[in-house]
């Protein structure tokens, strides 16, 4: 297969996967968020019952919102099917037709996901962090020993020894900025951007923090929150690293 067609695999793949991820972070809820107090009881003809049954016909919804509601799901699903299309194909295109390929498509439909599901329900999914890990390392040691070279995984392991111990400091120091979440991802992110090379960790998680100062000073400016989802900054970060991360780290090094 052409190096073009490696990339339009990518970016059909991607654009299939997209709406299956938009489904599956919905299915993401935080513990307890979806449970309501238990109602008072009351004696039949209590006037309470009118007010009850008045706010139950309230919270049916109107075919009117249905429809709203059903369109922004399907927006919001198109826009995710076409962010990790997007990802598949700048993945194709920086990496071409080798092993690894595979991992790093599968990591960026995991950090999709990870994203959707810290924005929208302040979220990291351990599940999914060490489901992906496992998919992703797997990939990796194949495309090592299908390379007959075994550096870039003792590097993986150090850049996700990095990660871990990077943000597990930040989250002892603060553990209300950031989730223990944050801390199982960046020791994915780090072992992704470590097979690539150590000055491409650097580079991935530079950019990650730029881009989270970046959007939590808009979002604490606009809308006061203290909490920030993090998830999203080190997706941007990562995938900065893995694209571009070789070129920056080799101007870096031959500059100095």
């Amino acid at each position: 297969m052409t190096a073009w067609g490696v990339v339009a695999v990518c970016g059909i793949g991607g654009g299939v996967a997209g709406p299956f991820l938009d489904v599956f972070a919905r299915r993401v809820r935080r513990p307890g968020g979806a449970e309501a107090p238990a109602p008072a009881t009351s004696l039949p003809g209590d006037p309470a019952d009118a007010f009850s049954a008045a706010d139950a016909r309230a919270e049916v919804p109107t075919p009117l919102v249905a429809r709203a509601s059903r369109r922004a799901a399907i927006a919001e699903g198109g826009t995710v099917a076409v962010v990790t299309a997007s990802a598949f194909v700048l993945d194709a295109i920086r990496l071409g037709a080798v092993p690894q390929l595979a991992a790093y498509c599968v990591l960026a439909g995991a950090l999709v996901v990870l994203s959707v599901t810290d924005v929208r329900t302040g979220l990291v999914p351990r599940r999914i962090v060490y489901a992906a890990g496992l998919t992703v390392g797997v990939a990796l040691l194949c495309a090592s020993a299908a390379d007959g070279s075994w550096r870039p995984m003792l590097d993986a392991l150090v850049g996700a020894a990095v990660g871990l111990v990077l943000l597990g400091g930040i989250w002892l120091v603060s553990p209300k900025a950031m989730g223990f979440g944050d801390v199982r991802l960046a020791g994915l992110c780090g072992g992704a951007l470590g097979w690539v090379g150590l000055s491409v960790l650097y580079v991935g998680f530079l950019a990650a923090f730029v881009a989270g100062a970046l959007v939590g000073t808009v979002l604490l400016v606009a809308r006061g929150r203290h909490r920030l989802p993090f998830a999203p900054a080190l997706a941007l970060g990562t995938m900065f690293g893995v694209l571009w991360g070789t070129w920056l780290g080799n101007l870096w090094l031959h500059r100095w």
